[in-house]
């Protein structure tokens, strides 16, 4: 499936993508000229002030998992981009550590139950067998499974239907969200414009499924209808807390999926572990097979952290760096689950790793609240892919960072 030239504007923004040229410079620069430079700086510079810039680039595992842990000394510096989406409350992501911040996380666990992944875990088992069965051998394993699933989780689960006629620019908006609240924080009135567009468009959704459940309550088995039967918080709250677990899981969830599939179809021990997973329907190993995927091909080169205060890096260390206040830090979980100094043969597919090695999911402070749902879904997703031995039909195409499009063939019938 190529990517369209732009989202139309009956949906009040357009979105322009990469052209076929600047497509490629993207990808080179995204998959292979960022990791090499990054596992170069990580062996002679970890922590690393760019050229010319306010940015300092942090690349070794003990800095980034030092950085992360010390949020108060480098907190995030995402509520600007929050504030121009007129998001409020505001986004968990982007919240610093404050009493704001625990009180929202604890409302936000309050909105899940202990049996919830039992049902999203049903949800994406049937979607992945249905469209697998439907499509008979070859499929678009992100556009035709991946996004579906997660589509139906969020509809069928969360309590938000997705229009037929919005669906595809529902999909975009949420990549160019993400997109603009992660990416560069050199931000244009051109990006802020298009991405005010993509969430309202969100939004827009968001609020019609919330009206409609006040005017015919959902079920408990989904968060809309368990807030408002359990008076868990109000609609404006809830507004934002379904935009963040949509943010945390359509353009998330396509990216990690895309980059773990496209690892296993393409790494001959990641596709051995695969398979002897799905020989014995061993969920636990097909999880640990997509994380290992994960750690090999990471889903973003890095995400920003700020310094309101001059501090230092390498606490208890051989070697402190110091870190002018007002800096940019720039940390790459990409680069520092790949060092040596702490994974023994990093290059190496081995699933049996120890867990502490991961920051699939983040590290302390902004751990993924949701990563046992998503873990449930990816679980599901992979087992119905390599239950029918699939085979790459050509590489894996990007829509700017995005995994966008993988054509796959398999084995085809039901696999069950």
């Amino acid at each position: 499936m190529k990517a369209s030239k732009g989202t139309s504007t009956l949906h009040g923004y357009v979105i322009e993508r990469p052209g076929l040229i600047a497509q490629f410079f993207i990808t080179l620069l995204v998959r292979h000229l960022i990791p090499a430079v990054f596992g170069l700086l990580r062996r002679i510079a970890p922590v690393f002030r760019f050229p010319f810039t306010n940015t300092v680039i942090v690349t070794s595992f003990d800095h980034v998992q030092e950085v992360s842990s010390r949020q108060n000394d480098f907190p995030v510096p995402y509520q600007k981009q929050v504030d121009l989406l007129g998001w409020k409350p505001s986004f968990l992501l982007a919240m610093k550590d404050t009493p704001d911040y625990w009180k929202t996380l604890e409302q936000v666990k309050k909105m899940w139950a202990d049996d919830d992944l039992v049902f999203v875990r049903q949800i994406a088992k049937e979607v992945s067998e249905e469209a697998l069965n439907r499509s008979g051998g070859k499929i678009d394993a992100i556009q035709q499974l991946m996004v579906p699933v997660t589509e139906a989780v969020i509809e069928r689960y969360y309590g938000v239907p997705i229009p037929a006629e919005k669906r595809a620019a529902f999909f975009d908006a949420t990549m160019h969200v993400a997109g603009f609240l992660f990416g560069s924080q050199n931000l244009t009135d051109k990006s802020i414009a298009t991405a005010q567009g993509a969430a309202k468009l969100v939004f827009s959704v968001i609020d019609d499924a919330i009206s409609a459940a006040r005017q015919k309550p959902l079920p408990e088995n989904t968060v809309i209808g368990r807030c408002h039967a359990q008076d868990i918080t109000d609609d404006q709250h809830l507004r934002s807390y379904l935009m963040g677990m949509i943010m945390g899981y359509l353009p998330t969830n396509t990216l990690a999926n895309g980059h773990a599939l496209d690892i296993i179809l393409n790494n001959q021990d990641a596709y051995k572990y695969g398979q002897t997973a799905a020989t014995e329907t061993n969920y636990d190993l097909v999880l640990k097979v997509v994380h290992e995927a994960l750690r090999i091909s990471y889903i973003l080169p890095g995400l920003w952290r700020t310094t309101p205060q001059e501090t230092e890096l390498g606490i208890g260390s051989a070697k402190t760096y110091k870190v002018e206040k007002g800096r940019m830090i720039y940390i790459s979980a990409m680069a520092a689950m790949m060092d040596k100094r702490r994974i023994k043969s990093p290059n190496t597919f081995d699933p049996y790793r120890s867990r502490d090695v991961y920051m699939i999911y983040g590290y302390q402070f902004h751990y993924c609240v949701g990563a046992a749902i998503a873990d449930v879904m990816m679980q599901e997703i992979f087992m119905a892919v390599l239950k029918r031995q699939p085979k790459a039909n050509g590489k894996m195409v990007f829509n700017g960072n995005f995994p966008w499009s993988l054509e796959v063939s398999y084995a085809p019938g039901d696999a069950s």
